[in-house]
């Protein structure tokens, strides 16, 4: 019998110690785990951890017995006590958040989560009760700096725009709504192929690939945008990768600016710096350049082409008599009668004065060229109508052939030139082949 007592209180101590085992190894939880922990019962504490203690500032004989919503936020007690009685009741643990005014009157934030439990034999709720205010201090601050920064890019004057990896808007500002001609509701999202043509889209999808691919910025990029009225104009666009806290991409970011005005601009300096301002035919800068191509490949395809020297035969008596404005208009009908013989391939210009060159590249024979310059020399006996006269103005034509006469431009030139003063010196009217040219 004294055995069998004895081993009954051996196994009471063992149970006591390994209650009390669970019992530190749970205060030590609950000290640990970095929230504070409270019990409710009738709406008042029965029970407070440490750590809430410490966030409260209160004491636990302070708190036990007091009611549980006493020192929250006169704002925000309504909104708590709906929350956690939907906790309750749902059985769910959906955390929320408030305001709590500790001992000491400071306001902090809390984060908050409670569940049903059974205390002492009776119904409770169990809190656990986070302090977030750091937290909510920094994501004021980030939104603070957020709608500066979105403040900032509003009014700067050039467009400024997210796209997704897609190219799908995410943000941009209203000038990037008037650039492109869209409204902001219809714009968001929008993929850039809906306002460029697909050749256009190639080249926008190839310049943010290469950022991508690279993580590099772009330098300056231009590409021609269709608005939603219709109306073509060109932007520039600088762009940089976009990426997430982990430095991961996430899509893109940049800045565009409508550069319409310059780009047509850009053009109308080119043509004038290219092209003769009384005609508007080809310069001989142009006409060089067109040249120079013209003989590259016609001597990787094997093919002839003939540069053809025309100057007016007596421009000099028509302007004495009628005028320099009427000579003018002879040498602009001269321009176009010339355009609208030749094909489309083919390059007339005025290197000044009376004198124009053309150019007949891709030829099989030679025959074509002196077939061109009887349908001139033709088309010239058709009188020109210059200021109520009619006035018939003839031409002398002097032509050389690549490779036959010579296989550098400026021996094309000289050689048309030396063809066409020797039509001048036999009578005018006609042209001439520099391989017929005996003197």
């Amino acid at each position: 019998m004294a055995t069998k007592q004895k081993s009954v209180k051996k196994s009471n101590n063992k149970k006591k110690i390994q209650r009390d085992a669970l019992s530190r190894l749970a205060k030590d939880i609950i000290s640990n785990a970095g929230v504070g922990i409270y019990i409710v019962q009738h709406g008042k504490f029965v029970y407070v951890s440490d750590l809430y203690q410490k966030i409260t500032g209160y004491t636990e004989s302070e708190l036990i017995g007091a009611y549980s919503l006493r020192n929250i936020h006169p704002d925000d007690k309504e909104n708590v006590r709906e929350n956690a009685i939907k906790c309750l009741k749902e059985n769910i643990h959906k955390p929320y958040e408030y305001r709590f005014v500790t001992k000491n009157n400071e306001v902090i934030w809390i984060l908050e989560t409670v569940s049903s439990i059974v205390y002492n034999g009776k119904r409770a709720a169990l809190g656990s009760f986070m302090n977030i205010t750091e937290r909510k201090i920094m994501e004021k601050e980030l939104r603070q700096s957020e709608e500066k920064y979105r403040t900032i890019l509003e009014n700067i004057q050039e467009g400024y725009f997210e796209v997704d990896l897609a190219g799908n808007f995410t943000f941009f500002n209203d000038p990037v709504c008037q650039i492109i001609g869209y409204p902001r509701e219809e714009l968001m999202g929008m993929n850039d192929r809906v306002y460029t043509n697909e050749e256009t889209a190639k080249k926008v999808y190839q310049a943010f690939n290469k950022v991508y691919k690279t993580g590099k910025p772009t330098k300056e990029f231009d590409w021609q945008i269709i608005r939603r009225d219709g109306a073509k104009r060109y932007i520039e666009a600088s762009v940089s990768l976009k990426k997430d806290l982990a430095g991961r991409p996430i899509g893109f970011k940049g800045i565009i600016r409508d550069i319409t005005e310059r780009k047509e601009m850009d053009k109308q300096l080119n043509y004038m710096v290219t092209h003769d301002s009384l005609t508007g035919l080809p310069n001989r800068m142009l006409f060089m350049d067109r040249l120079q191509v013209a003989l590259a490949q016609s001597k990787r395809n094997k093919k002839k082409l003939a540069v053809m020297m025309l100057d007016l035969d007596n421009f000099k008596d028509i302007n004495d008599a009628l005028g320099h404005m009427v000579g003018d208009k002879l040498l602009k009908d001269v321009g176009c009668r010339l355009t609208g013989i030749l094909r489309q391939s083919d390059t007339v210009a005025r290197l000044g004065g009376d004198e124009f060159m053309i150019l007949l590249s891709n030829l099989e024979k030679i025959e074509y060229a002196a077939g061109v310059a009887k349908v001139i020399l033709k088309s010239f006996q058709k009188p020109f109508l210059l200021a109520n006269n009619e006035v018939i103005s003839n031409a002398s034509v002097g032509i050389a052939i690549f490779p036959d006469d010579c296989d550098d431009v400026d021996s094309l030139l000289k050689k048309s030139d030396m063809a066409m003063y020797s039509v001048k010196k036999h009578g005018r009217n006609s042209y001439k082949f520099f391989s017929d040219v005996t003197d």
